[in-house]
């Protein structure tokens, strides 16, 4: 807390000699609203916080699993409408509002990284065929899921994995190329859970892991 507390003390000194930017209100938008974003993103990200709204962003973040960005603009949307109301300077409300909608792109970007993982659901009529090809040419631990059609009541095995992003061409161009009729779904993950731990996606930057599940 001493070091945070020094070195803003330290870069406040140093910005105050700094000549001030004079822009078009859009590139100031954009501009604060990035460096608030990472700022605050990096803040939290190392365990820390600037203020009781994020507190309460990472605690709600953790019971019902919206990101902390998202909840940070939606308390700060009742902030600036009652600045609003009271000031009756609709204005500012409404580029502070734009600000911290590219703050919170920002801090969800920080706080997640680059390193995506997605999860996919794959119908096929050649899960055998599709398993083997997943396996061995991309390296992917992937889970069988046993199904019915709702409609035909037809058998059928869903194929389920966890990917990551820069994988997930390739990963498409496997199956559509072995079975053009293969439906996928693909979907973002933001945190795995596996018994009492949670792998944070955001933590995965050294080596890329292979996800495998077991039922």
């Amino acid at each position: 807390m001493a070091l945070a507390i020094g070195l803003f003390a330290g870069f406040l000194s140093l910005l105050e000699t700094c000549p001030p930017f004079h822009g078009d209100p859009l590139e100031i938008i954009v501009l604060g609203g990035a460096i608030l974003g990472t700022g605050v993103g990096c803040f939290i990200k190392g365990g820390g916080c600037t203020d009781g709204t994020e507190i309460l962003a990472i605690i709600m973040n953790r019971k019902l699993g919206f990101t902390v960005g998202q909840i940070v603009l939606f308390i700060n949307i009742f902030v600036f409408t009652a600045y609003g109301f009271i000031f009756q300077d609709w204005h500012i409300a409404i580029r502070s509002l734009l600000t911290y909608i590219v703050a919170f792109k920002m801090i969800d970007l920080v706080i997640a990284g680059f390193e995506e993982v997605k999860s996919v659901f794959i119908i096929t009529s050649k899960p055998k065929q599709i398993k083997k090809l997943v396996m061995h040419e991309l390296g992917l631990g992937l889970t069988i899921i046993p199904a019915f059609g709702g409609f035909s009541g037809e058998q059928k095995e869903i194929l389920f994995l966890i990917v990551e992003r820069l994988e997930v061409s390739s990963l498409k161009e496997i199956v559509l190329s072995e079975d053009p009729n293969a439906f996928m779904t693909i979907q973002n993950l933001n945190e795995i859970a596996y018994g009492r731990s949670t792998s944070k996606i955001s933590k995965n930057k050294k080596k890329p892991k292979r996800f495998f599940i077991r039922f």
